[in-house]
């Protein structure tokens, strides 16, 4: 016999339990799936959208559908393994126990819990606001009270030009575009620290005002120089309050048309979110600053989006907010989709939705961050070199 049959036929030898073992075991899985399949299935749905959340390496727009349904994975995880107690398959349905417990980890994002880094009471705080404005809607006010939107750093998405506002602060950065023949919208990021560099871009959108895009600053801060970006990715307009008044009217015909849109313009948007976080993460992965990245997102904590952002960098309102924080102020209202993130380079204090400023279809959302290196190094010396500011691009 040939010296490599040799080897093939000893190999064979040595794995020949092992192999009877597994196809022995596959035989029990596939016997016992054929008996549960409801229960086996719903385990095995919560095991891949638990999977997808945890680690989103696929941005099919399925993929969005998949991490968005989690909570009712976990229920029907749930319902599976009590039922496969009562049928006396107590190893698979401990198994799925165990992973249940571990979604409550992806499930923890829904959720602020107000315990902060330490104590960071003495030490300077970075104010950063995030607000979608929805243009500044005046409703039974001439002006808006421009005091409640004051902070270090603000980001604004769907602004449109508020000379009230801009006061309040020494530098500015705008990239709007022509929503009508009387009125811009777009993106503005005012700070109270000069701005010392900066990229832009507005994506462009068929049949549609070009709203959505990203501006990324570098600011002076204290001694040190910061990144800050402000992100409005693909809004969808999704329109749920139509489905529920056709619903309510008997009208299933259009409530089951209007289900579709709602199906087709998610899709859309969970295409169009993965694609644009992908440049937005071309200009904050390794970046050599401090980066914070805030906006409206258009996606829940459930999401591509937020997993693929908290593989390098943390949510200001999961580690710092309290309660729910939902910042949608319409329907269907129990959502947060405007988000900071921030990296490791900071403290995270406080971070809180003002659902007290109303006047928008968004709450703003404030966030109070303390950078590591000035707890060591002193902060009241602007930085000696500010680079010459280019063009916005």
């Amino acid at each position: 016999m040939l010296p490599y049959k040799k080897i093939i036929h000893q190999l064979s030898v040595t794995f020949q339990p092992l192999l009877e073992t597994l196809n022995s075991e596959r035989r029990v899985f596939v016997g016992r799936y054929r008996r549960f399949p409801v229960a086996y299935t719903a385990l095995s749905y919560l095991f891949v959208s638990m999977a997808f959340c945890y680690y989103p390496i696929v941005n099919h727009w399925l993929s969005g559908f998949i991490m968005m349904s989690l909570p009712l994975a976990i229920l029907l995880g749930l319902a599976a393994c009590i039922y496969l107690f009562c049928q006396q398959q107590k190893m698979i349905a401990t198994a799925g126990i165990i992973w249940v417990l571990f979604s409550f980890v992806v499930v923890k994002r829904l959720v602020g819990i107000q315990d902060g880094d330490r104590d960071l009471s003495q030490a300077q705080t970075l104010n950063v606001l995030s607000f979608n404005s929805e243009t500044f809607p005046v409703t039974g006010r001439s002006k808006i009270d421009a005091s409640l939107l004051k902070a270090d750093i603000a980001c604004f998405q769907e602004y449109s030009p508020n000379a009230q506002l801009e006061r309040q602060y020494t530098d500015k950065l705008l990239k709007l575009t022509c929503f009508d023949e009387d009125r811009e919208i777009g993106l503005a990021l005012f700070s109270k620290y000069p701005i010392v560099n900066q990229y832009s871009r507005i994506w462009n959108r068929e049949k549609a005002p070009n709203i959505n895009g990203f501006l990324c600053a570098d600011i002076a801060y204290g001694a040190d120089t910061i990144r800050v970006v402000n992100v409005h990715l693909w809004s969808m307009g999704v329109r749920t309050e139509q489905a529920l008044k056709a619903l309510k009217a008997g009208h299933l015909g259009r409530f089951s048309l209007e289900l579709l849109d709602t199906f087709q313009r998610m899709k859309e948007g969970f295409e169009h979110r993965s694609e644009q976080l992908q440049e937005v993460e071309s200009y904050v992965a390794g970046s050599r600053y401090p980066v914070i990245i805030c906006g409206d997102f258009n996606e829940t904590p459930i999401s591509y989006s937020y997993g693929k952002l908290s593989q390098n960098f943390r949510n200001a309102f999961e580690e710092a907010g309290q309660g729910l924080g939902f910042t949608l102020n319409r329907h269907p209202y129990c959502v947060r989709i405007d988000q900071q993130f921030f990296s490791a380079d900071w403290h995270i204090k406080t971070c809180q939705t003002l659902s007290g400023v109303s006047f928008s279809d968004h709450f703003p959302v404030l966030a109070q961050y303390v950078l590591k290196k000035s707890l060591v190094v002193p902060t009241d010396v602007l930085a000696q070199h500010q680079p010459t500011r280019p063009a916005a691009n």
